[in-house]
C-alpha cells in the first residue's frame, strides 16, 4: 500500500485540537503521513511530532485555501499517489482512509467523497450531516484525490477572493463538472466539529459556549451567479 498525504492546514488552533487531529491521523488502520501547513503562525511544538511541518511565512487569509494547495505540492513532490484533507478542528474514524481508498481501487476512481457525523463544541456527537450528496455539496474534510486528479488542485487557489468562504463549494463544482471519475462512501467516517450557529439551529439544538456566528454565505452565492456560474442550490 503507498501511503495517502493528509494536509491539514493551521492557524492558531490550540495543541489540545491539533493533538487530537493528529491522533486521528497516525491511528489510521491504512498507511499515511500527515502534513501540517502553519498558514503564517506556527506551533513549533510540532517540529517534535513525525509530520511534515511546512510553515509559511505570512496568513492568506483564505480560510486554508492556500496552505492546503501548497500542502498538496508538497506531498506530490515526494511522490505521494494520493491526497486526502483534514482541518485541524476535525478527525477521521480510525477507518476512514482505508474505506475510501478501497473505494477508489475497486471502482478506478479518480476521486471519493466520504459522509460526516457532526459533533459539537467538545466533540460530542450530534447527527450524521444530511446535507452531504455528491451531486451537490460535499465538505473539504470529505475528499480524497488520488494522482489523476492533481490537475484540479490550482482551483483551491485560483477561484475568486469572494469564493474562499463558500471554498468547498466551488472546489467540488470543479470537481464534478471536470469530468473525473468520482466515487462515494456514505460511512460518515469523518468528525466535523461544529464551529458556527448556523448547524445547532438547523438541528435544534442549544448553542454551546463559544460558537460563531454563521459566515455571510449568502453574499458569495451571489456573486458567484452574477458572475455566470451555475448557482449552488
Amino acid at each position: 500500500m503507498k501511503p495517502v498525504a493528509v494536509i491539514t492546514p493551521y492557524f492558531r488552533e490550540s495543541i489540545d485540537i491539533l493533538q487530537q487531529n493528529h491522533q486521528s491521523v497516525i491511528s489510521q488502520s491504512y498507511p499515511t503521513r500527515h502534513v501540517f501547513v502553519a498558514d503564517g503562525e506556527p506551533n513549533y511544538s510540532l517540529d517534535s511530532w513525525d509530520v511534515d511541518h511546512v510553515i509559511l511565512p505570512r496568513s492568506h487569509h483564505d480560510i486554508g485555501s492556500t496552505p492546503r494547495l501548497i500542502g498538496c505540492f508538497h506531498a506530490i513532490g515526494l511522490g505521494y499517489e494520493a491526497v486526502a484533507f483534514l482541518d485541524a478542528d476535525n478527525w477521521y474514524h480510525k477507518d476512514h482512509i482505508n474505506t475510501v481508498m478501497q473505494l477508489r481501487e475497486q471502482h478506478g476512481a479518480d476521486v471519493v467523497s466520504s459522509g460526516r457525523m457532526l459533533c459539537r463544541l467538545d466533540g460530542s456527537e450530534m447527527a450524521i450531516c444530511q446535507q452531504t450528496d455528491p451531486q451537490r455539496f460535499i465538505d473539504t474534510n470529505c475528499m480524497l484525490l488520488g494522482r489523476s486528479a492533481f490537475h484540479l488542485l490550482h482551483h483551491w487557489v485560483l477561484m475568486p477572493s469572494y469564493g474562499h468562504v463558500i471554498g468547498d463549494k466551488i472546489f467540488w463544482y470543479y470537481v464534478r463538472t471536470s469530468g473525473v471519475r468520482i466515487i462515494h462512501s456514505d460511512a460518515p467516517t469523518v468528525y466535523y466539529r461544529c464551529q458556527r450557529e448556523g448547524i445547532y439551529r438547523l438541528l435544534g439544538e442549544p448553542l454551546p459556549a463559544g460558537v460563531k456566528p454563521v459566515p455571510d454565505y449568502a453574499s458569495g452565492f451571489q456573486q458567484w451567479a452574477a458572475d455566470g456560474y451555475p448557482p449552488f442550490l
